[in-house]
């Protein structure tokens, strides 16, 4: 559990749940050409679903003038992409069963909790406005406290209220896709659009002062044309490459850190490009790419507003693109590619399961390490080691490039290599090595050949040192 988000959405169920039933004291001082119009502030009753501590809130406001507003921040397990605020007209039958559940409300939260439903926490929260004694009074209280049958009907009910989404009236729709990925030196550009889609302007933190520690995402997926291959990388806090192209303003958290806030404008968009590097071999092909964002965003013009909020691109229209070369290819984003993994993965102690394959070199904690790397299969156990020199295995290479070859071939990865000879004698302690025949080869370049006196050619061969 993260106190952080904890307390992130217990602002925002405080603030959703002061503001259901005051919407048209809200935004009475907002432009007349663009009116709310929720139907006065007369009976009604509404629904604040938490999605736990690591989702949005979904709202239902409904009024008995007919009145309805829909407001989804928690869509992420959803067919629906992008979240938004939303209005709409009951039918005549939606309007008379809402009437009922209306009145079967103020009397159960008169009444007090029926312990007829199972505890469930976090639980929706339910709001209802009564008329008691000439006066209005409002009345609030947790969904399992209501007897059983109303549990259900009033969950019936707000499940199919997502029906007036797509026939009612958009007043905030925010939505977020992968704009473009393009392979370049090094790693890869990947431009994310957001768009606001309603009439109101939204504004959330700049996507390099998210916090992905505290559960921010701008998460992309990339998946191979087969499904086989999932590239998943969060660019949530990571450094913009068109920080200049955004305009925003500073803002200084309760914690004390300066922060960059941007707005986007009513039917605008805005992209942000990052430089990405991945931490999984990429093969050349065609992938497609979709989107998970989950950030703290707001349309301050509009109540209830919209919270901490967690969508998906459109999953029906992903960006599509054809990858011509593999990643890593060069031998810098090679040698790039094996040093950042290197620092990932954890060593290994004999007998201990290989969980990442690799070339894996016998080092000591006092920082010597052994002249070649042996190879390990995931799944496998680590070999013994030799107590008095070394301590642990320590993954160094990627199985993709050998770190052996013959004399004559091309030399398949960049660095120090040594010229050795197989020793097949009775007795043998091991392949022969000569020193004197150490040489750098650049990854693609033919391996010379060497005559050694007394040594069969069949016998020679080529070994990887480091990089």
């Amino acid at each position: 559990m993260n106190p952080a988000r904890v307390i992130r959405k217990l602002f925002v169920f405080i603030a959703l749940a002061s503001s259901f039933f005051t919407i048209n004291q809200e935004v009475s001082g907002m432009n007349s050409n663009t009116p709310i119009n929720l139907g006065g502030t007369g009976e009604g009753f509404g629904i604040v679903q938490l999605g736990g501590h690591g989702y949005g809130s979904n709202q239902l406001g409904v009024w008995l003038s007919g009145n309805v507003r829909i407001g989804l921040s928690d869509t992420v397990s959803d067919d629906f992409n992008g979240i938004g605020i939303f209005d709409a007209r009951l039918s005549p039958e939606d309007l008379k069963q809402a009437t009922e559940i209306h009145d079967q409300l103020c009397n159960a939260a008169e009444n007090g909790p029926a312990h007829e439903v199972r505890v469930v926490e976090p639980s929706p929260a339910y709001y209802v406005d009564c008329t008691r004694d000439g006066k209005e009074v409002t009345l609030s209280g947790k969904m399992y406290e209501l007897p059983e049958t109303l549990f259900n009907s009033l969950h019936r009910f707000n499940s199919s209220m997502k029906r007036y989404v797509t026939d009612g009236r958009t007043v905030v729709k925010l939505d977020a896709r992968v704009a473009s990925v393009k392979q370049e030196k090094n790693g890869f550009m990947i431009a994310i659009e957001f768009s606001n889609r309603g009439a109101f302007s939204i504004g959330f933190r700049r996507p390099d002062d998210l916090e992905s520690a505290q559960g921010d995402q701008l998460n992309v997926q990339g998946s191979s044309a087969d499904g086989k291959l999932i590239w998943d990388t969060n660019l949530a806090g990571m450094p913009l490459l068109n920080e200049s192209e955004i305009s925003g303003h500073p803002v200084t958290t309760s914690m004390g850190k300066n922060v960059t806030y941007v707005t986007i404008a009513p039917y605008s968009s805005i992209t942000f490009k990052f430089f990405a590097l991945p931490k999984i071999k990429i093969p050349k092909g065609t992938y497609t790419f979709n989107l998970v964002a989950a950030l703290d965003a707001s349309a301050p013009d509009v109540a209830p507003s919209l919270g901490y909020v967690d969508f998906h691109s459109d999953y029906k229209s992903p960006y599509r693109i054809p990858f011509d070369h593999d990643f890593p290819s060069t031998p810098e984003e090679w040698k790039d590619f094996e040093t950042r993994k290197a620092k990932e993965v954890s060593f290994l102690t004999p007998g201990a399961t290989v969980a990442e394959s690799g070339y894996y070199r016998a080092a000591s904690i006092a920082g010597t390490r052994d002249q070649f790397v042996r190879k390990f299969e995931q799944g496998t156990a680590a070999p013994d080691l030799d107590f008095q020199r070394w301590d642990r295995w320590e993954w160094e290479a990627d199985l993709a490039r050998a770190t052996v070859c013959k004399p004559g071939d091309t030399c398949p990865r960049e660095g120090r290599w040594i010229l050795r000879a197989k020793d097949y004698s009775y007795g043998s302690k091991g392949d022969l090595t000569y020193p004197q025949y150490q040489q750098r080869f650049r990854m693609g370049e033919p391996v010379p050949a060497r005559d050694l006196a007394n040594v069969d050619a069949s016998r020679l061969f080529w070994e990887w040192l480091s990089a």
